[in-house]
């Protein structure tokens, strides 16, 4: 049974990041703080700096040589079987290169960073925050990669 500390504990966790992403979105709808010129400011700031910051964090935080192999073999596998079943629906569909590149992103690369890992501490403890920083490194290093390539291939083929 969930005892009254585990909900406070993941509540803890994820309740900071909802509260700031409402205010947000009421500085912008309701109170007309922040303009879209601004919104696209901020925008820009958190992809250009925030979340490689992040990311790097994270990444520096790893230790390579006591990765699990075999949780990272299972996401691996599970990410080639999400790209064989999409390469198989774009042979059907040659045009929805797009929608398989979304598709493929979306299915197999989750909110691990910002949402995932501090959840995860909260709800099973350190060891799987460390084992989502584990894919998080995988993620960076080779699937963002991958899908840089696609897009690319897209845009050559546009």
């Amino acid at each position: 049974m969930i005892s009254l500390h585990d909900l406070y504990t993941v509540l803890a966790a994820v309740v900071p990041l909802y509260v700031a992403m409402i205010l947000a979105y009421g500085s912008v709808r309701w109170w007309g703080i922040f303009t879209p010129d601004q919104c696209s400011g901020i925008n820009r700031f958190v992809a250009i700096f925030a979340v490689p910051l992040l990311s790097f964090h994270f990444i520096s935080t790893n230790a390579p040589y006591e990765m699990n192999l075999r949780f990272l073999a299972a996401d691996t596998l599970q990410k080639f079987l999400v790209l064989a079943l999409l390469a198989a629906c774009s042979r059907l569909i040659p045009s929805r290169l797009d929608w398989s590149i979304t598709l493929f992103s979306s299915a197999t690369m989750p909110n691990t960073l910002i949402m995932g890992i501090p959840l995860l501490v909260a709800m099973y403890g350190r060891h799987a925050g460390d084992l989502m920083v584990q894919i998080v490194v995988l993620q960076c290093i080779i699937w963002c990669t991958l899908l840089l390539f696609l897009f690319e291939f897209r845009a050559a083929r546009l």
